[in-house]
């Protein structure tokens, strides 16, 4: 279905020359924990969770949320059993939440650290117990980050005391109840910062050090527990931003610079480059929360100048019908204009995946896989004309047409 969606889009692509249909913002069912920031969000299967956080009167909550996307509705579900909190972090592995660590109170002075992680089955809608975060000397932590990979999850840095910040990172495996401290977040003391994941690799930088604003941002391998530092993050440094990944893209919204940013950046996991996207329609906040579902990301809540906020948007990324993405893949491909064959040379990370050839009516006349980056495309008796070459990665998500012509 997709690919003939595709089809079609490339037609229309040709015909019309350009479209933006999507990168687009729509509003959605606000939530219905009301006002709330500093709240955790994650996504099992095709629905949302969002809990905990602050409310306007200030009071730290321990509920949970259900989003259903194909509703538009809102559930509750059953509260953690353990003590309200606010800068948790939470993240879904094999089908299960997981919530820990954060701040008992909004008053920084009467609240406290906690280092205690609950595990959300869905299918029960139950809670249980399990392993304490040990790091930051098991005293606990709050205002950290946590993602995903290679079904662990992974905690790093974060806050644990007024002046005093950590650059741990700690991998717990749920089929083990065991956490392991693995290779520290290079970027040095840091909270209040960013994570997403693209190709089992995570992306870590941003926020805040000793009170200064960052921009770095370095990938972690957890195959090999290794970082590498990548270029800044184009926009200004920045804190307190929410993150969300669809296929090999990965998102950052929010966030605050001294200022309150609206701003969409779209990283690109094979070209490494940042774009920045169609501004998130509800205002510039910070504290807020962000997840995706499929094809579409959804941000929300979080704090803007008018105080809390509980309205959540729902985004559609560019595809194939625009022109912006359809050269957001650099890629070359030689001869062009096409007597026999040619080759195309990909970015080297796309070094798998399949290719299509359609022609000017939107018919796929032509398609094949591909397993290196560099490959070549043969006429096979195509008649003279234009064409699109269209080409998807190994988990078929559309990276990029060029048009070609056989003569």
């Amino acid at each position: 279905m997709q690919k003939a969606v595709l089809a079609l889009s490339l037609l229309f692509f040709l015909s019309s020359g350009w479209s933006q249909t999507e990168n687009s913002w729509d509003k959605k069912a606000s939530f219905d924990g009301l006002k709330r920031e500093k709240a955790v969000a994650f996504s099992i299967g095709e629905f949302g969770y969002v809990g905990c956080g602050v409310d306007t009167a200030e009071i730290t909550h321990n509920d949970l949320w259900l989003y259903d996307p194909a509703l538009d509705t809102w559930t509750q579900k059953a509260s953690m059993p353990a003590v309200e909190r606010r800068d948790a972090v939470g993240f879904a592995v094999n089908g299960k939440g997981y919530i820990g660590t954060g701040f008992t109170l909004d008053d920084g002075a009467l609240g406290e650290k906690l280092n205690d992680f609950w595990e959300y089955d869905p299918l029960s809608n139950s809670w249980s117990s399990i392993a304490d975060y040990p790091g930051g000397d098991e005293t606990g932590i709050y205002q950290a980050t946590a993602f995903v990979a290679l079904e662990k999850g992974y905690v790093a840095c974060g806050k644990i005391g007024s002046d005093a910040y950590i650059f741990e990172l700690w991998e717990y495996n749920p089929a083990t109840d065991l956490w392991t401290e693995r290779t520290p977040f290079p970027g040095g003391d840091r909270y209040q910062l960013i994570s997403f994941v693209i190709e089992d690799k995570a992306y870590v930088g941003m926020g805040t050090d000793h009170d200064v604003y960052r921009k770095d941002m370095y990938e972690y391998d957890p195959a090999t527990n290794t970082w590498e530092e990548k270029g800044d993050f184009p926009g200004t440094e920045r804190a307190r931003a929410s993150t969300f990944s669809i296929g090999n893209k990965g998102f950052v919204v929010f966030g605050s610079d001294g200022g309150l940013k609206d701003e969409l950046w779209e990283y690109n996991y094979y070209t490494e480059a940042w774009t920045l996207r169609a501004a998130f329609p509800g205002g510039g906040r910070y504290n807020a929360i962000a997840f995706s579902i499929g094809d579409k990301g959804y941000a929300g809540l979080g704090k803007e100048i008018s105080g809390k906020k509980q309205t959540i948007y729902e985004y559609t990324p560019l595809g194939p019908l625009s022109i912006t993405e359809s050269t957001a893949i650099e890629f070359d491909l030689f001869p062009n204009p096409i007597t026999e064959q040619a080759t195309v040379m990909l970015p080297e990370k796309l070094n798998k995946g399949e290719y299509w050839i359609v022609n000017l009516q939107g018919q796929l006349v032509q398609k094949n896989k591909f397993n290196a980056s560099q490959f070549t495309i043969e006429r096979n008796g195509l008649v003279n004309g234009f064409y699109q070459l269209a080409l998807f990665d190994q988990h078929q998500q559309f990276v990029g047409t060029k048009k070609i012509a056989l003569r």
